[in-house]
C-alpha cells in the first residue's frame, strides 16, 4: 500500500538529505574516471573542428588541460617556435559532472520498483549534456585566450562571441542543475511521490478560488 501523500514527500526528503553527502563524496573520488568518456570525445571533436588551433584535450594528473598549437610569451599567444612553453588552458569538468551525484541522490531517494536500469538510463541522458557543456567551456577558453587567432580562423566555422558566451552560461550555470531534476521528474512521473506532488497544484488552486 502506498504511503499517504505527505508521508511520501517526507520519506523522499529524508532519503535525499541522507544520500546527498555520500553521493557527492563518492563523486569527488571518481570524478576523473567519470570525466574520461566526455574528455575523450571532446578531444576528438575539438581537434577535428579546429586542427590548426587545438592540439588536444588531455588529463594532466587529476586536471584536464586544453593544449593549443601556440606558444606562450609574457601571457600572450605566440607561434610555437618563439616560446619554450606551449599555451595550455585549464578546464574543469567537475562544474558539469556534479549533475551525476545530484541525480543519483534524487533517483535513489525516490521509492520505485526498478532502480538500477532507471539510473543507468538517466546517466546516459546526462552524459551528452556534460559533453556539450565541456565543449562550451573549451570554446569560451579559446575565445578568451586566443581572441582573433581563434575567432578568425580561415575556412573554419567559429560561432560568434555572443553565442559562445550564452552557450557557456547556459551549459555551466543552468543545465547541470536543471537537467538532473528534469530527468528524475520524468522517470518518477508514475510514482506515488510524483502523483502526490502533481495533485497538490489543483488543490491549491481550488483553495485560492
Amino acid at each position: 500500500m502506498p504511503l499517504p501523500r505527505d508521508h511520501n514527500l517526507r520519506q523522499f526528503l529524508l532519503f535525499a538529505f541522507a544520500l546527498i553527502l555520500p553521493c557527492f563524496a563518492l563523486w569527488t573520488l571518481v570524478a576523473g574516471a567519470l570525466a574520461m568518456p566526455v574528455v575523450g570525445l571532446a578531444d576528438m571533436i575539438l581537434t577535428a573542428w579546429f586542427p590548426s588551433v587545438v592540439e588536444g584535450l588531455v588529463f594532466h594528473g587529476e586536471d584536464v588541460v586544453l593544449m593549443t598549437r601556440f606558444g606562450e610569451l609574457d601571457g600572450r599567444p605566440v607561434p610555437p617556435d618563439q616560446s619554450e612553453y606551449r599555451l595550455a588552458l585549464a578546464v574543469n569538468p567537475g562544474i558539469l559532472s556534479y549533475s551525476l551525484p545530484f541525480y543519483a541522490a534524487l533517483h535513489f531517494a525516490t521509492p520505485k520498483q526498478h532502480y538500477l536500469t532507471g539510473f543507468v538510463a538517466g546517466v546516459m541522458w546526462l552524459y551528452p549534456l556534460i559533453l556539450i557543456g565541456l565543449l562550451s567551456i573549451c570554446l569560451k577558453e579559446l575565445m578568451v585566450a586566443l581572441g582573433a587567432l581563434f575567432m578568425e580562423q580561415p575556412g573554419v566555422f567559429v560561432p560568434n562571441d555572443n553565442f559562445i558566451a550564452l552557450f557557456y552560461q547556459l551549459n555551466v550555470l543552468i543545465v547541470p542543475t536543471v537537467a538532473p531534476i528534469s530527468v528524475w521528474a520524468w522517470q518518477s512521473r508514475d510514482t506515488p511521490l510524483m502523483r502526490g506532488l502533481v495533485s497538490l497544484l489543483p488543490a491549491t488552486e481550488r483553495a485560492q478560488g
